[in-house]
């Protein structure tokens, strides 16, 4: 592939048949624009940019309305900067905004495209200046810089630093250049067979590294039509997305395995639905823990309306890849395997018969073709060969050049050499069974015990799949300072002690079915369990609040002695 073929602005041409919609809560279009359009309109607000900044420079863009961050970060690729896509950009102190601070202080940012009353406070305290994104919209002919040619960059450089959502810590910028979205997208693109008549329907948050590539830039490399609804949107209506498939003939559509759960809770509470979601090929299910229960029950709950059971696509991916490291075509059905525990504890697959109230794992698919996986001894760089647990390890043109600003963790989570070729090591623990790709826990919350390694999801899916009264609840495991490991659930405040404690009786004695060791039940009040602002439970950090008595739980059973 040349290099004129990795640059995203040949993409926004005459020829290009991409759509972008953007629909209100209502499911009525709102905004709209061809590549064409999308070219001049970014073209104008790159010049304004380049009034108040330089080639190199960083520009924060946070959620805007509409498809004004599209317009925004094509902006920032024509004027030579590099995007930084944020949250909402808060407006009181708090938590949130000193994180904001630390990231804009990380990237030097120079400025934040938003309209300037949204970001006041942040402007004021970080002196970055705003630039209001309406600058695009304005019809030719009206004050303000007209379009002007886009930089000439080289396609390697990077052109997106995508803030990773990690608990603690400094923040750490990945570095994405147009080479990396370009490869990534076109090859997750040509696997799930995305093509000019394929609409992709999303609300995944615009600072997501999969809402980025599936609203952004998987349009543009495919031609696909892209309808997107806006996040805060869908979490007041969940129902608003399967409303705005309904009736499409071949859609692309994926989010995170809670989103699911989301919709089917909101069916029930719903006086009346209708919808046609025969036209939903493809159901993407990553991000978070992939769950075979999720994807039963909706696959049973959206029978009724069309919806198919070979929908469902489990993928695997990270930032540090661009987003898209494997998935299953869709001729290919999802494989689900049983596996026996005491085994895998001990770092070996071995398949076993489905056992009643026993979490299956569910495979992420196969590395896309540009992707090179392998899984690694967890203690040096030895190759692992199939069902052999370890860290998985990437190598490929999707994969980032390091974090911004930070030369020895770049080195060690980019820098392994295997024959002669760069790996990525992605602290994800997992194996490879008949090609595909499994992934057991992080390699940072692993429970050890023994000398054998136990997953806290292994522990979640399996109690949750034994205690009924925790389904669809937010739950944490991790092993404390003292060595015992934790089951934390979150409960109604308004639960009395005696259920309460009945109730983590039931979890302490199902999670004793799969762990040995020393157990403890925690039961905390809705909300308090943390989670990144992608929806992953932070287990680490939800032991440090209990540890430190940040957080104060409801129960606890058995007390420590």
């Amino acid at each position: 592939m040349s290099a004129e073929r990795l640059t995203l602005f040949e993409y926004l041409n005459e020829y290009n048949p991409v759509r972008y919609e953007a629909v209100d809560a209502d499911n009525t279009v709102v905004d709209s624009m061809t590549a064409p359009e999308l070219r001049e309109q970014s073209l104008r607000l790159a010049a304004a940019l380049r009034e108040v900044a330089e080639p190199g420079d960083r520009v924060v863009i946070p959620p805007l309305s509409g498809l004004d961050f599209e317009r925004a970060f094509f902006a920032c690729v024509a004027a030579g900067m590099i995007a930084v896509p944020l949250p909402k950009m808060p407006s009181v102190a708090s938590n949130k905004l000193r994180r904001v601070e630390s990231i804009l202080a990380d990237c030097d940012a120079r400025v934040i495209v938003s309209p300037p009353d949204e970001v006041a406070l942040v402007a004021e305290r970080t002196g970055v200046r705003a630039l209001d994104p309406a600058v695009a919209r304005q019809p030719a002919g009206d004050d303000g810089p007209g379009p002007a040619e886009p930089v000439a960059r080289d396609p390697h450089d990077i052109v997106l630093l995508q803030y990773t959502s990690g608990s603690t810590g400094d923040p750490k910028g990945v570095e994405i250049s147009q080479a990396n979205l370009v490869i990534n997208q076109r090859e997750m693109g040509s696997r799930c067979d995305v093509t000019a008549s394929t609409d992709i329907v999303a609300w995944l948050p615009s600072y997501h590294d999969m809402g980025l590539c599936s609203m952004v830039i998987q349009p543009v490399v495919t031609g696909a039509r892209v309808v997107k609804i806006h996040t805060t949107d869908f979490i007041r209506r969940p129902l608003l997305w399967l409303e705005a498939i309904s009736g499409r003939g071949e859609v692309w559509s994926a989010a995170p395995d809670f989103a699911y759960r989301t919709c089917l809770q909101a069916l029930e509470r719903a006086e009346s639905f209708d919808a046609d979601l025969s036209g939903w090929r493809t159901a993407g299910n990553a991000s978070e823990p992939v769950r075979e229960s999720t994807m039963v029950a909706f696959e049973k709950a959206m029978a009724p309306y069309g919806f198919r059971s070979t929908a469902f696509r489990p993928g695997y991916g990270l930032a540090e890849s661009t987003v898209c490291v494997a998935v299953n075509a869709p001729v290919q059905a999802r494989t689900v395997l049983s596996v026996d525990l005491a085994q895998l504890a001990q770092g070996v697959v071995v398949p076993v018969e489905p056992a009643s109230g026993r979490a299956p794992l569910v495979g992420c698919g196969r590395p896309i073709d540009d992707s090179d996986v392998v899984i690694l001894a967890l203690d040096d760089a030895v190759v692992l060969g199939e069902d052999r647990v370890g860290e998985l390890a990437v190598a490929g043109r999707s994969n980032a050049r390091g974090y911004w600003k930070k030369p020895e963790v770049s080195e060690a989570t980019f820098g392994t050499r295997i024959d002669g070729r760069s790996y990525l090591r992605t602290g994800d623990i997992a194996f490879l069974h008949d090609g595909e790709v499994f992934i057991c826990d992080r390699l940072k919350d692993l429970i050890i015990a023994g000398g054998e390694n136990y997953f806290p999801s292994d522990l979640e899916a399996d109690v949750t799949a034994r205690v009924a009264e925790l389904d669809g609840t937010t739950v944490a495991v991790f092993q404390d300072a003292g060595g015992d490991v934790v089951f934390a659930f979150e409960a109604a405040s308004s639960a009395s002690a005696g259920d309460l404690e009945a109730l983590i009786k039931s979890v302490v004695r199902a999670a004793a079915q799969t762990y040995p060791g020393r157990l403890r039940g925690v039961a905390l009040r809705r909300g308090l369990i943390p989670k990144t602002t992608s929806g992953k439970v932070q287990r680490t950090r939800c032991r440090d609040l209990l540890a430190t008595g940040s957080i104060t739980p409801l129960h606890t059973w058995p007390e420590r002695g």
